[in-house]
């Protein structure tokens, strides 16, 4: 064996066998990572353009963060359901469906990413003026918008091959991928902003290019790579009924609570304003605030999406006991980074919140928000990590229900009810809302969990234990 091919199986890991407990963790760190830096080149974007061309810039793309976070969640969401389906499909053995899906996939992938970009890009103005963006920030606002629409399509086929590669055990070549494109864009963000002098659209248009590269190159390493359980071919690019059903069966509903989930903080981030109008300390140490909880995120997120994986991988391999082994131990290494992050938060507050933002008024009103944030995130992962479980086994429609009563409807509801209370008008209370809604998310999806898990584990068994099992 070459030691090439020596590199790529290690970076492969086989999710169906050996010791489960460190594989998880192995293929988290990764994906962990990838977020990571993703959060890091948005930093760097708005550091490049606030330094090279102005303040008002900065604001302009910062105004669209939260449209594009519904949109990005959205889609990265939707591309759940070809990790699900392929990873299961592997588990089974079944190369003909991976490639099915596969290929499925990327083209449903190119098509909804070119017509969401081109609506996008023509309902720009429309957009911004429903969010309520500032008459100063619109015109760049708008501008910034628009080329970022242009390179959807490039967005979306990285989200789904990223995916694809995950599903085939292969966590580490999105990372490397997105390495060498995060670092693209920030030379051409120094390129575009400070010599060219391209404000707003300098930075758009490193991210479009950023994008563009990533898409290409996870689409050569579902080619090329020999660490793949398949491989993509343009000439079997085709749209097969039967597998984009079964994508979106799982993926839709994955998109959809993605957006449920992200969508009231649209409403709390405006009921914060009515804390003390005009308090510009409190608007800098919430924003600080949740930058900072941005990376914290990131451990649940790679640690629940790793458990699904593997979840839906020995879902196909009909191996239900190794399912719970993997629910427990990503429950177990999710509690070692929700530790982490509360340590974090009792002594490193302070200068975290000091990378973003400057003055002791902004972070103590930082401090609020990381402490009940920090010190209660073990909810959110238990919420994640039930759904996650969920998903992996196909039922993708419960966490969805869960996530739109628990953190879209009852949030809002509170938000309009109980907080505009005077002992309840609080930023603590208002920041309480999240670990509330996550804990009852969690007892929801349990419920659901102990309602359909067993039956789908015992639909797992051999048919020979399942015959043993009826003569007794």
């Amino acid at each position: 064996m070459t030691n090439r091919a020596t590199r790529e199986k290690k970076s492969t890991v086989d999710m169906t066998t050996g010791n489960l407990f460190l594989k998880i963790i192995l293929f988290a760190l990764p994906v962990m990572a990838t977020t990571a830096m993703q959060l890091l080149y948005v930093t760097i974007d708005l550091t490049t353009v606030h330094y090279g061309d102005s303040a008002e810039s900065m604001g302009a793309i910062a105004s669209n963060n939260a449209l594009i976070n519904l949109i990005v969640v959205f889609f990265t969401g939707l591309s759940l359901g070809v990790n699900v389906i392929m990873s299961e499909a592997k588990g089974a053995g079944r190369k003909e469906k991976a490639e099915s899906v596969m290929h499925t996939s990327l083209l449903f992938a190119l098509i909804s990413g070119v017509g969401v970009g081109l609506l996008g890009f023509f309902i720009s103005d429309n957009l911004l003026e429903l969010m309520g963006t500032e008459p100063i920030y619109m015109e760049k606002a708008a501008l910034y918008l628009k080329i970022y629409f242009t390179g959807l399509p490039f967005l979306m086929i990285y989200n789904y091959a990223a995916q694809m590669l995950r599903a085939q055990g292969d966590s580490q070549t999105p990372f490397f991928i997105l390495v060498i494109s995060g670092i693209i864009n920030v030379a051409f963000d120094c390129l575009f902003v400070f010599p060219l002098k391209m404000g707003v659209a300098g930075v758009a248009l490193a991210t479009v290019i950023a994008e563009g590269v990533s898409c290409v190159l996870t689409v050569i390493a579902l080619a090329k790579g020999r660490k793949a359980y398949v491989r993509f071919s343009f000439k079997r690019l085709r749209i097969e009924g039967p597998a984009l059903r079964e994508v979106l069966r799982v993926g839709l509903p994955a998109g959809l609570q993605g957006f449920f989930f992200c969508l009231p903080n649209v409403f709390i981030q405006s009921s914060l304003y009515t804390i003390d109008p005009g308090n510009i300390a409190l608007e800098n140490g919430a924003t600080a605030s949740a930058n900072v909880e941005g990376y914290f995120q990131t451990a649940v997120d790679a640690i629940t999406t790793s458990v699904m994986t593997f979840v839906a991988a020995n879902a196909g391999a009909k191996k239900p006991e190794n399912i719970k082994k993997v629910a427990l131990y990503g429950l177990a290494w999710g509690s070692v980074f929700i530790a982490l992050i509360a340590l974090i938060t009792a002594f490193l507050y302070r200068p975290l919140l000091s990378l973003f933002v400057d003055g002791e008024e902004s972070i103590g009103y930082g401090a609020q928000r990381l402490r009940v944030m920090g010190y209660l995130y073990f909810f959110e992962l238990t919420m994640h990590l039930t759904a996650s479980v969920l998903r992996g086994l196909r039922y993708s429609a419960f966490p969805m229900w869960t996530t739109l009563i628990f953190c879209t409807v009852l949030r809002i509801v509170l938000i309009y009810t109980v907080f505009p209370l005077e002992y309840f008008h609080t930023l603590v209370w208002l920041y309480a809302l999240f670990p509330i809604t996550w804990a009852l998310a969690t007892l929801s999806n349990g419920i659901a969990m102990i309602a359909v898990v067993p039956k789908a584990l015992r639909a797992l068994q051999p048919k020979s234990e399942e015959a043993l099992s009826s003569a007794d």
